[in-house]
């Protein structure tokens, strides 16, 4: 069950907290979750560098989710 969403507008909105992190082999209290079904957990700094900040928004799997969502013909 997710415990985190994105509050504030720099974090990045594919973010979903771990309730449970015995079910993961690395503990983690974050992990990434794009619209396609794909996950990954970042590392502890690529979150307080990158997912956590505006920065996110160059990051390369949030700007292939963004394309994969937006309708054809428009970038």
């Amino acid at each position: 069950m997710p415990t985190h969403e994105a509050s504030r507008p720099e974090e990045c909105p594919y973010l979903v907290g771990v309730m449970a992190d015995r079910l993961w082999l690395v503990p983690t209290g974050i992990y990434c979750r794009r619209p396609d079904g794909r996950v990954r957990v970042p590392a502890a700094a690529t979150l307080t560098c990158i997912c956590m900040t505006a920065a996110h928004l160059v990051c390369p799997r949030y700007l292939d989710a963004v394309r994969s969502q937006s309708p054809a013909g428009v970038s």
